[in-house]
């Protein structure tokens, strides 16, 4: 993929500029960071709450318009990596796909080198609220894992709740904040995701999913990622708002989390219940016509001898609806990352998962990727 070409529709100039850099942007509400594309480094929001062009991605823009990578340690690397190895990245994924056209703001049109530019895709993760420990997250991501850190590691407690952004302020400021530049942008977004922590536990979820019925966008794509780890009946019950807001948007997309299938997988993702899992899973994907299907992989060393089996079953589930598939390697931590073992650790494992990955995928760029 040498010769790839940015497609004509993509107005910004230099051969390493990025979709995701100009258009899309992941905010950490709790923590007070924001990043733009969800693989690269958080940096803190300014007091101006211009989460989308903080001083870092300006920068981060400045170099890619210059035809440079972004200082190493930013989080594109995975991207100039893949793309070194010859693979094909995010970032040329994303480009390949006529879809991604509708990302393209005006303001980039009107003015091609302009670094300070709104979003049209926004994903926010709330807090850290999560009922799993998954062996590659983190405190930051997870009150299990910060519950567990507290309890065998060095961190003194100092709250006495067990959802600590419940006393911080600051919090509940950028909560207004956010929710004032909903009221004033959300008109211009195409798509608008939540993620966690575990949104299906979160009230902010259903805060602004009632707020979306309220202020119908159907030029919008609406996206949750879910462990799915809710019991079956409580589960139903919360995923009929997300039906009801399928009248309200272009459409609702469910992103069902999971590394690969059998005991490895409950180990890997601590907290996490097959039974559970495939039920939840296979009640949207039977009796939910109304929201689109996706899954979410975390590909570490751990999953990878145990994709074929998970393949194996999406292969059957897509006989009813096929639902497309998000692999993302892990970097952080490092020992997590697949890259450090030696060349051909995982050869037979990757052979069975292209065999089978032929008849998983419709989509020919899927497949590729």
């Amino acid at each position: 993929m040498n010769n790839f070409k940015k497609p004509k529709w993509f107005p910004i100039p230099g051969d390493k500029a990025c979709i995701l850099k100009w258009t899309q942007v992941s905010l950490y509400l709790w923590e007070g960071v924001s990043s733009a594309c969800h693989r690269n480094k958080s940096f803190p929001v300014g007091e101006d709450f211009d989460f989308h062009n903080t001083p870092q991605i300006l920068a981060d823009r400045k170099k890619m318009l210059a035809g440079e990578w972004p200082n190493f340690g930013h989080g594109c690397e995975h991207c100039r990596d893949q793309e070194l190895r010859g693979g094909i990245s995010d970032r040329m994924q994303l480009l390949s796909l006529p879809d991604s056209e509708r990302y393209v703001s005006q303001e980039m049109y009107d003015n091609p080198t302009n670094i300070k530019v709104p979003p049209t895709q926004l994903s926010v993760d709330f807090n850290n609220k999560c009922n799993m420990k998954c062996v590659y997250c983190g405190p930051s991501l997870s009150t299990s894992w910060l519950k567990e850190q507290e309890k065998f590691g060095d961190t003194i407690r100092d709250w006495d709740v067990d959802e600590p952004w419940l006393l911080d302020k600051t919090y509940h400021e950028r909560q207004k904040k956010l929710l004032n530049w909903m009221e004033n942008n959300y008109h211009k977004l195409k798509a608008f995701d939540i993620l966690g922590g575990e949104p299906m536990l979160q009230p902010e979820t259903f805060q602004y999913v009632n707020w979306m019925i309220k202020h119908p966008n159907k030029e919008i794509d609406f996206e949750l990622y879910s462990n799915m780890q809710i019991k079956p009946k409580i589960f139903r019950r919360k995923v009929q708002k997300f039906r009801e807001l399928a009248d309200s948007v272009k459409e609702v997309l469910w992103v069902a989390s999971i590394d690969c299938w059998g005991p490895q997988s409950e180990y890997i993702r601590f907290g996490h219940d097959l039974k559970t899992w495939e039920e939840n899973w296979t009640y949207i994907l039977y009796e939910c016509p109304e929201i689109k299907t996706s899954m979410n992989w975390t590909v570490t060393p751990l999953s990878i001898p145990y994709i074929p089996e998970l393949m194996e079953k999406v292969i059957e589930w897509n006989k009813v609806r096929y639902s497309p598939i998000n692999l993302n390697k892990v970097i952080d931590p490092e020992f997590m990352d697949p890259n450090i073992f030696p060349q051909g650790t995982f050869t037979k494992d990757i052979e069975k998962i292209i065999e089978l990955n032929e008849g998983m995928c419709n989509r020919k760029e899927y497949r590729d990727y």
